[in-house]
Formats: structure tokens, C-alpha cells, sequence
């Protein structure tokens, strides 16, 4: 059952997650370059330098387009793994970003904006905020040669205290080369998990 929180004496200004071993989380706050360089230095930090700059400029492309999503999309904060799990490299990340609802908008009623919300998903509660979850098969992008479909999973919620702004987190992961396989499923279920941890928290 999802219930609302009690508005609190502090609105949280930040947040946290317990993350499982290999994943790391990146802020968006800095320069895309910043970002890379310190994504790129983690994942290989157990390898000679010297002996993968061909696979390091290679993996700090990608890395660069996937910084520069994330921040178009109001990104705050990237997570991905960065080591293997069980001998196998995990192709998976999430982006937790901001959103605003605009001025205009009077008396919002935060539990209906959430069931209208709901018809695509359903009603969640995380750290006692009432959300929305949504899951959905995301096809390739047209414009981008070699893209592949990826399964979304997005949460959506108030942050308490202050019901014009709210925080989305953006799970994707193309699964094991097919989104809807076994290996999809069970990304899913660990990201599922990952939010179970969520807590609000003031600096």
C-alpha cells in the first residue's frame, strides 16, 4: 500500500543508495571530460595503462555520448558498473535527475498527478515518498547507426516537502543482446533492489 509522508521539518537536499560491489556512482555536476576521465580511470585501474590506450580512447567515446545524454536529460548523478560480475562484463547503468513542474500550475494534487501517472506503471513508495515505476522495451534510436533496443525501467517521485520538484531515476540495459532475456531480467531485478535502498537524506 502506498502512503504519503508527512511533510518534513527539513526538505532533503540529497539523497543515497547502497550499490552492489563493481558499480560506482559519477557526478554530472562537472565537465563531460571530468566525468569520462574519472569513469575511464576506475574501470581500469587494475589494468597497465600502457597496454590498453587503444581499448581506453575506444571505451572514453562511448562513455562521452553517455555522459552527454545524461546531462541533457537534467542528469545529476550516473551509476554503472565498472567491474565484472561473475566473469562477465554487465552492459547496464541508471541516471537520477531532476525534474520541475511549472509555476503555473496551482493546488497540485500530488496523489492524482501520480495515478495519471500510474496508467503506464504502477504506484511505488520509496524511502516513504510516493512514486510511480514504469517498465517498458525502449526500440533503437534511428538516428543512431548500431543502436540496440534496451529495457527502461523509470521511477518517478515528490521530493518531500516540496511538491514542484520531484526526482526520476532512468534504469536501461540492452540485456544480454536481447532485452527481454534472462540477463535482462535479472539487471532489473538488482536495479528493483539498488532502489529498495533508497533513503532521503540533509546535509
Amino acid at each position: 500500500m502506498v502512503t504519503t509522508q508527512t511533510e518534513p521539518l527539513v526538505t532533503p537536499n540529497s539523497y543515497a543508495l547502497v550499490l552492489p560491489p563493481g558499480w560506482i556512482r559519477v557526478s554530472l555536476g562537472g565537465t563531460v571530460d571530468a566525468a569520462v576521465k574519472d569513469i575511464a580511470d576506475r574501470m581500469f585501474a587494475r589494468l597497465p595503462r600502457d597496454a590498453y590506450l587503444e581499448r581506453r580512447r575506444e571505451m572514453e567515446d562511448l562513455l562521452r555520448e553517455m555522459v552527454r545524454q545524461a546531462r541533457a536529460t537534467n542528469g545529476i548523478d550516473l551509476y554503472l558498473p565498472v567491474e565484472e560480475m561473475h566473469g562477465v562484463t554487465v552492459s547496464a547503468s541508471f541516471v537520477v535527475g531532476g525534474a520541475a513542474l511549472p509555476d503555473e500550475l496551482d493546488d497540485i494534487d500530488t496523489l492524482g498527478l501520480l495515478g495519471a501517472m500510474a496508467a503506464d506503471g504502477g504506484l511505488v513508495e520509496v524511502d516513504g515518498s510516493a512514486g510511480v515505476r514504469t517498465e517498458r522495451i525502449q526500440p533503437p534510436a534511428a538516428d543512431q547507426p548500431g543502436a540496440t533496443a534496451s529495457r527502461r525501467v523509470d521511477y518517478v517521485f515528490p521530493i518531500p516537502g516540496d511538491t514542484r520538484r520531484w526526482l526520476t531515476v532512468a534504469f536501461s540495459t540492452p540485456g544480454g543482446g536481447d532485452p527481454s532475456d534472462q540477463v535482462a531480467d535479472v539487471l532489473v531485478q538488482l536495479f528493483d533492489a539498488m532502489m529498495c535502498t533508497f533513503e532521503w537524506r540533509t546535509r
